[in-house]
């Protein structure tokens, strides 16, 4: 199964991020991708979850990442054992405006700390330290790094 990335900024990238903050993730093999969720005629509609099926299919893994929002780029770092992200909204109690967030993590020697940033001005928030196989979906780590079986328990029951 081939599975699409996008590997250059191409109209679509750019469009989408004029509107949209986006990740950006280079992988150990010395590609860069793009975060370009909803591009027609790919699924998953998630960049993400594609992204994570590539890594799998082709023994790769991301060795750096950022977030962009236009001109702003926070550097997530870089050579971590993996990396983690998951979208975010959220409301307050009797208010009208959804606040939208990315959840954005690294994984360390069996640690998965979070940071969530505030949309679209990629502003950081909370910090937290997460149990690394609560949300397995949301995670491309180094191959080996997380028991790949308890992870493949947890997509199991995610799934159901």
């Amino acid at each position: 199964m081939t599975i699409f990335l996008s590997k250059k900024f191409d109209s679509y990238v750019n469009q989408y991020a004029d509107s949209n903050p986006i990740w950006i993730a280079v992988l150990s093999n010395g590609d860069t991708i793009y975060q370009d969720d909803g591009r027609p005629d790919v699924e998953p509609s998630s960049a993400w979850v594609r992204l994570r099926l590539y890594c799998q299919q082709n023994d790769v893994h991301i060795i750096n990442m950022q977030v962009r929002n236009r001109s702003h780029v926070e550097d997530i770092g870089a050579d971590h054992d993996g990396y983690f992200f998951c979208k975010g909204a959220g409301a307050l109690i009797f208010g009208d405006i959804t606040m939208h967030t990315f959840n954005i993590g690294v994984l360390n020697e069996g640690k998965l700390k979070v940071r969530t940033w505030r949309l679209p001005e990629l502003i950081p928030e909370r910090f937290e330290e997460r149990d690394p196989y609560a949300s397995p979906e949301c995670i491309i780590a180094k191959k080996g790094i997380l028991d790949e079986q308890r992870l493949q328990t947890q997509n199991d029951r995610t799934t159901l």
